[in-house]
């Protein structure tokens, strides 16, 4: 949008006017800049990964290997995916990921349920701690700590 100059009759306020600069069927990119590949190319799957960090990244390989019709593709991005989800502590992410790749991925990626259990006990307990917390900081009536607790609680989500 562009502000046209204004007129000694027009009013205080500025009006704005939309200019068209050129149809959107010229427009040779895909909506939003979307990377597109043909059932026949070879996506970097590593190389577009490597845009993202945490969720964002494991989600969108995810859909790599939910949408593409190429193996090696589905294999690397769920490969990568079960790599970024290991770092982390989402163990509903790492339970899908693992019934995705079914095996094919040899027996380094397989289920590992002490990973789970630990990563699980762990979230309890720093659940527990920030529960405590909250609820001493309300006893106490601190504005500042109630606040800064709940902000700590949400981030833990």
């Amino acid at each position: 949008m562009v502000a046209d100059d204004m007129d000694a009759n027009d009013c205080a306020e500025p009006t704005l006017r939309l200019r068209q600069y050129a149809p959107k069927s010229q427009h040779k990119e895909p909506r939003g800049g979307a990377v597109t590949a043909s059932a026949g190319e070879q996506l970097d799957v590593e190389a577009y990964a490597s845009l993202y960090t945490g969720r964002t990244k494991i989600m969108r390989l995810f859909f790599i290997a939910d949408h593409c019709q190429n193996l090696t593709m589905e294999l690397e991005a769920l490969r990568m995916s079960y790599d970024e989800i290991k770092k982390g502590e989402n163990t509903i992410l790492y339970k899908e990921v693992c019934e995705k790749t079914n095996g094919r991925l040899g027996p380094v990626y397989t289920f590992d349920q002490e990973w789970v259990d630990t990563v699980d006990r762990r979230a309890a307990q720093r659940l527990e701690k920030l529960e405590n917390e909250l609820n001493g900081y309300k006893t106490n009536l601190i504005k500042e700590s109630i606040r800064m607790g709940n902000n700590d609680f949400g981030d833990f989500f």
